[in-house]
């Protein structure tokens, strides 16, 4: 008999609260739930497909073995833990803990008990080598804190905005910064007075509904924000008792943006010198502000300047919370935070930790960089890393398709976790079969620790919420968990791994925590259930755990709010206006002719760039295609640049960068800027497989290289505003 269980949708950091209808142990239908706090029963496409997701008839029920002539046989969890072990054993033993490398990507989403026994494991074998997406996503915004400083009293709440300014960012599609039913927020917090500006090539769902829109040139964000702060200064718009209080650098900064004024800035921006003027305007008129950035600037290249111009833009205006403010975004399953009217100072961004082979990359506040990992596996020598184990679609997600490729072949062992034989999936020797969904039990404090890394995730209110795996996997199967993997592995080895605290993990006492405790060790003899590691993560947080899963739709808990308190009587700490590399960098941006950055010629005078679409989330799994607009990767241009390349809607075209070339079908959008083509991410198949560009989609990453103009600290490269050429395919 059909039955509603609670739950919660994992397809993205939005967490939506979910109705599960499940009838004779299959989902049926996946639905918002309307009596969850916040959302207001919102669920997107992604969160509906579930119920197509948890009954593919292609999922993996068994883990999978690499044949030496590449088929693939079924293997029990059994033995490949034990084959596995042995070979972990034995590579570490013959080239030392750093040839054992670790990637996690969105699969953390899905299952949260993974990042911190992954950890842990790493940590227990003693490799440095574990990498995230977060190098190739927005680094710059978990680098520019480091940079800048950050304030201890937080955001503002959005509530109370009177402008909010969003660079290279589309909430309505991602879901960053308005997750909870993002149309409606918005709606409503402009009803309410708010003035949104946006920033963006192209005139997005959220950018229809702004004051202001600087359509610009891609890659330009550095130049306006520069620009806006050269006008914020020059207006007197500067809250002087707040710079005077709380920052040094001033004179510097001034110095450093004079010649970014509005005319210039409007030229190479490609954008009217009236509308920066009006977009700064809004700013200095506005007692409360917030500012965010999406993925578009940070793959544009210098994006961690951007975000650092951003920071600086943000404290000049004072738009941080005060003493007495309600505090925006309060902990729940993480401990306690007090709230302060200071800063907190800057500290290390790079120089400390790992050290690549390659390239002069480093670790940085971001993280390992993952723009070295591909090279890192491919040079030989001390230090090589041999064997992988890989959560995320690294041959669809990551750049330069044909290195990760011939990178991923070339290792000793990869072990890759999936629901389905996926492109990733191909690539390696043990393919564990993973549950889905559902079938694992979900709390909300993910999201909690995202949002200390970047302000666009977790929840403004103290929302928290638990819910239980709703069934088991099919009785027939024989799955893992991605923890398991870690945990076993450990045991075959002898290896103690400490608990999965996360407050120890992310070394929270650096964000204001008040827990500093070395983790226990786990009990290795007796594996523990998902359950009793989500109580050891949540040890110490602000609400029980236990009181939270009093509430299946969710829960404000008003015992965790927070107020901001007053500053400290010894606090000396600046926020820092005049970071050094930074402003260099941006003289050279000021010194550097347009062309010459934007790298555009007669050869490739389209300027790529991604964008994000409702229905998928990076990798467009099989399910996901079920949902899909269209089967392909349109690729979306101005009406007026396929009148002049002779091309309609629905054309074959090869698109070329400098590194690679893709086929694709163009499509006209009026919302585009001219000389602008943009495609998402996350579709293709792998090099060599059967490949139809109408049924399965261009992979845009075989446009990019990983050398292309990348960080020089943080390693990611240009992965948008990539000059393309644009060539029609007439089939004979």
């Amino acid at each position: 008999m059909a039955h509603v269980e609670k739950s919660t949708c994992r397809s993205c950091a939005a967490y939506c609260p979910v109705n599960v209808t499940i009838d004779g142990g299959r989902v049926t239908k996946v639905e918002g739930n309307p009596d969850a706090p916040l959302y207001k029963g919102f669920i997107c496409p992604k969160g509906r497909a579930l119920a197509t997701m948890h009954n593919n008839p292609g999922r993996l029920k068994t883990s999978l073995k690499r044949q030496s002539d590449g088929s693939y046989t079924p293997i029990s969890s059994s033995q490949l833990v034990a084959e596995i072990s042995a070979k972990i054993g034995q590579l570490i033993e013959d080239h030392g803990p750093r040839s054992v490398g670790a990637f996690l990507g969105s699969p953390g989403l899905e299952h949260q008990a993974l990042g911190p026994i992954m950890m842990r494991f790493m940590d227990a074998i003693g490799s440095p080598s574990m990498f995230n997406n977060g190098t190739i996503d927005q680094p710059g915004f978990m680098i520019a804190p480091a940079l800048h400083g950050s304030w201890a009293g937080g955001r503002m709440h959005p509530d109370t905005l009177d402008v909010f300014m969003i660079i290279g960012g589309n909430p309505v599609i991602s879901k960053q910064y308005f997750p909870q039913h993002p149309g409606n927020q918005l709606k409503s917090l402009i009803a309410g007075g708010m003035k949104l500006i946006v920033i963006d090539p192209r005139r997005t769902e959220t950018a229809r509904r702004a004051a202001v829109h600087l359509q610009c040139i891609p890659g330009e964000d550095p130049t306006i924000v520069a620009g806006l702060i050269h006008l914020i200064i020059d207006m007197g718009a500067v809250d002087q008792d707040f710079v005077q209080n709380n920052t040094r650098g001033f004179d510097e900064l001034k110095a450093a943006v004079r010649d970014f004024t509005p005319d210039y800035v409007a030229r190479r921006a490609g954008i009217e010198e009236e509308d920066l003027k009006e977009a700064a305007r809004i700013i200095a008129e506005s007692k409360r502000g917030d500012f965010g950035s999406g993925t578009g600037p940070s793959m544009a290249t210098r994006g961690t300047l951007m975000s650092y111009l951003l920071y600086n833009l943000q404290t000049l205006r004072g738009f941080w919370a005060r003493e007495g403010e309600n505090a925006a975004m309060p902990r729940v399953l993480f401990p306690p935070q007090e709230f302060k009217a200071q800063p907190n100072p800057p500290y290390p961004a790079w120089g400390f930790g790992e050290k690549m082979r390659v390239r002069g990359l480093q670790q940085t506040a971001a993280g390992m960089p993952l723009g070295a990992l591909p090279e890192e596996i491919l040079t030989p020598g001390e230090g090589q890393i041999r064997a992988l184990f890989l959560h995320g679609g690294a041959m669809i997600a990551w750049p330069e398709q044909d290195l990760v490729k011939q990178a991923l072949e070339s290792l000793e062992l990869l072990v890759v976790h999936d629901v389905e034989f996926s492109a990733t999936a191909r690539m390696a020797d043990y393919v564990i079969a993973t549950r889905m969904q559902f079938e694992v039990p979900i709390m909300s404090q993910i999201n909690e620790m995202l949002s200390l890394f970047h302000p666009g995730y977790g929840w403004i209110e103290p929302y928290g919420a638990y819910q239980p795996a709703l069934f088991e996997p099919p009785p027939d199967s024989d799955l893992m968990e991605p923890w398991q993997i870690y945990y076993r592995v450990a045991q075959s080895l002898d290896l103690n791994l400490k608990y999965p605290s996360i407050s120890d993990l992310l070394g929270i006492a650096a964000h204001g925590s008040d827990t500093e405790n070395e983790s226990p060790m786990m009990d290795m003899a007796n594996e523990p259930s998902t359950d009793e590691l989500y109580e050891m993560m949540c040890a110490g947080s602000a609400v029980p755990l236990s009181s939270v899963k009093r509430y299946p739709n969710g829960h404000l808990f008003d015992e965790a709010r927070k107020t901001v308190q007053p500053r400290d009587p010894d606090c000396k700490a600046r926020l820092e206006l005049a970071n050094e590399t930074m402003l260099d960098e941006l003289g050279q941006v000021r010194a550097q002719p347009l062309e010459e950055r934007r790298a555009k010629n007669a050869d490739y005078p389209f300027l790529f760039i991604p964008r994000r679409i409702q229905n998928s989330t990076n990798v467009v799994s099989s399910t996901d295609r079920s949902v899909l607009k269209t089967t392909y990767n349109p690729a979306y241009m101005n009406p007026g640049d396929l009148d002049l390349l002779g091309l309609s809607s629905g054309d074959k075209v090869e698109i070329r960068s400098q590194h690679g070339a893709i086929i694709g079908f163009v499509e006209a959008e009026n919302d585009l800027r001219p000389g602008v083509l943009s495609m998402t991410h996350g579709f293709g198949k792998n090099p060599g497989d059967d490949y139809d560009p109408k049924r399965d989609g261009a992979n845009v990453n075989r446009l990019t290289s990983w050398t292309d103009d990348y960080d020089p600290y943080h390693g990611m490269p240009r992965m948008g505003a990539i000059p393309v050429a644009v060539t029609a395919i007439r089939d004979a």
